[in-house]
C-alpha cells in the first residue's frame, strides 16, 4: 500500500513539475503584425521610392491600393496590389510585405 501510495505521489509532482517549465518566451510571439492599413501606407512609400529610382512608370503613383494577406513561398506576406487599366495597358503592380510591414519585392504582371 505504501508504495501505491509513493507512486501516486511521484507520478502527481512529476505531473506539475511539467506546468513549472512551461514558458510563453517564445520566439514566434515577439513579431509584429501590420494592420492593412499600415500595410497600404508601407506600399504606397515603397511605391513612390521604386518611381523616384527609376524602377517603375509615374502611372503608378495615384493608383488606389487594396491589400490582402496571401501565403507567399508557403509563408504568409502583405500583398498589395493597383491596377492600372485604359487605352493599351492592362496591368496590376504588386508589392509583397514581410507581415511585419518589411518591403520584399515587386511585380509588375501583364492582365
Amino acid at each position: 500500500m505504501n508504495k501505491l501510495i509513493r507512486v501516486i505521489c511521484v507520478s502527481v509532482t512529476l505531473g506539475f513539475a511539467n506546468l513549472a517549465f512551461a514558458h510563453g518566451d517564445h520566439e514566434r510571439d515577439n513579431f509584429a503584425t501590420v494592420s492593412m492599413v499600415e500595410a497600404k501606407g508601407i506600399a504606397s512609400q515603397e511605391v513612390a521610392r521604386l518611381i523616384k529610382e527609376g524602377k517603375l512608370n509615374k502611372s503608378w503613383a495615384d493608383k488606389p491600393l487594396n491589400a490582402a494577406m496571401q501565403r507567399v513561398d508557403n509563408q504568409r506576406q502583405w500583398v498589395v496590389t493597383a491596377k492600372e487599366q485604359g487605352g493599351v495597358l492592362n496591368q496590376q503592380l504588386q508589392v509583397f510585405l514581410s507581415i511585419e510591414g518589411y518591403f520584399l519585392s515587386f511585380n509588375v504582371q501583364n492582365l
